[in-house]
C-alpha cells in the first residue's frame, strides 16, 4: 500500500451488500494501477485508480490530467450483522505533503531573512503571502475532490452489478 499522510478526514459508508458483494463493486469501479498515472479515462470507464487486497484498498479517483493533490483513500470493508461498513481514511499521498511543507519553510524562512534588510522590507511581505498561497490553493484542491471521491466508492459499495443481458 501506497503511502500517505493523514489529514484527519474520515468517513464509514453503510451498505445492505455483503463484504464480498462491496469489495467487488468497488474492484468493478477501478482499474488496478500506481496512484499517479496520466491514464486518461475515456467517459464510461471506471472513475477509481489503484490496489486492493482482500477487503484493503487504497485509491484515488482518475483524473484527465495529473493531479498531485487529488485526495489518497485508504480503506477497509468490514463485515457486520446486516451488510458491511466501508470505512475511509483520506489523505494525501507523502509526496506532495511534504513539498507543501519545504515551500512554506523555505518561504517563510527567507521572508524573515529579508525582513532584516531594512532596504528590502516590502520584499519580505510579498514572500510571506506567497509561502502562504501556494500550500492554500494546493489544500483547496484536495478539499474539493474529497466528496467527488467518496460519492464514487459509494456508489461503487452499495450497487450491485447489473445483471448480464
Amino acid at each position: 500500500m501506497p503511502r500517505m499522510f493523514a489529514l484527519g478526514i474520515s468517513r464509514v459508508v453503510h451498505t445492505g451488500l455483503s463484504a464480498e458483494q462491496a469489495a467487488k463493486g468497488l474492484e468493478r469501479a477501478m482499474v488496478r494501477g500506481p496512484l499517479f498515472a496520466l491514464d486518461r479515462p475515456e467517459p464510461g470507464s471506471a472513475p477509481l485508480r489503484g490496489t486492493i487486497d482482500g477487503r484493503r484498498f487504497s485509491v484515488v479517483r482518475r483524473a484527465q490530467f495529473r493531479n498531485s493533490f487529488t485526495p489518497v483513500v485508504e480503506g477497509e470493508v468490514v463485515p457486520g450483522e446486516v451488510g458491511c461498513q466501508v470505512q475511509l481514511s483520506l489523505g494525501m499521498h507523502a509526496v506532495p505533503f511534504f513539498t507543501l511543507v519545504v515551500w512554506m519553510a523555505t518561504t517563510l524562512s527567507l521572508a524573515l531573512y529579508v525582513a532584516q534588510l531594512e532596504a528590502l522590507a516590502e520584499l519580505a511581505l510579498g514572500l510571506a503571502a506567497v509561502s502562504v498561497l501556494g500550500p492554500a490553493v494546493g489544500y483547496l484542491a484536495w478539499r474539493l475532490d474529497v466528496e467527488t471521491v467518496v460519492q464514487e466508492i459509494s456508489f461503487a459499495v452499495t450497487h450491485l452489478e447489473p445483471p448480464a443481458s
